[in-house]
């Protein structure tokens, strides 16, 4: 029998109304505990810069899927090929007990770019355009007692949470919402990355 990975207990409900303003894809949303259990819902992205580190809640995960549909949002990031890293790249979460909703603005610069943490970016010349026929909006999630995940909060970044794994990275949950495109492409990077994401399982 195959051992399959366990999906995490909990339910996030994701209600996002996306539009463009001063060049960006705007993604105003909220996500509303609905499930039994307090949840650990991916916030903002750790920086360091000038030898201190900040939350920076704009920073967004962007790729794209073999069939057309960009992915965008909060999630943990897949390793590009042949790196080696001493610790997974997480993102800082807020804990969101039951029937509690938070509200946020995710806004992404156009023209819109596959990005991650683990990667620079490139000149221009190393992207190729595509046509989009779709965007998935995603945000990611584990229940706050995860036996797998150790969770603590930020000095940096009062109100979040640093998440770390003890052993291998349990899946995480995703609450996602898909919409139609017109006339919007994306650049595709040329280079080694990561375009599956395996701590996601709902973004295949």
């Amino acid at each position: 029998m195959l051992d399959m990975p366990r999906a995490p207990y909990g339910d996030l409900h994701l209600v996002c109304r996306p539009d463009r303003a001063d060049r960006h894809l705007v993604f105003p949303y909220e996500v509303t505990n609905a499930g039994p259990v307090p949840l650990l819902v991916m916030d903002a992205w750790p920086r360091t810069a000038e030898g201190g580190r900040s939350a920076d809640p704009d920073l967004a995960q962007v790729l794209l899927r073999d069939d057309g549909i960009a992915v965008v949002g909060k999630f943990v990031p897949a390793v590009p090929p042949g790196m080696r890293i001493a610790a997974p790249l997480l993102p800082l979460c807020t804990v969101l007990r039951p029937t509690e909703t938070l509200m946020r603005e995710l806004r992404i610069p156009l023209p819109l770019a596959e990005q991650s943490p683990y990667l620079p970016e490139l000149r221009l010349s190393s992207y190729r355009p595509r046509e989009l026929r779709g965007v998935l909006f995603a945000i990611g999630w584990w229940p706050l007692a995860q036996p797998e995940l150790v969770a603590g909060p930020a000095a940096f970044a009062p109100g979040l949470q640093v998440v770390a794994p003890i052993g291998a990275l349990p899946p995480a949950g995703t609450a996602i919402q898909r919409f139609p495109t017109t006339k919007l492409e994306i650049l595709r990077r040329s280079d080694a990355f990561p375009r599956e994401v395996p701590a996601h399982p709902d973004l295949a």
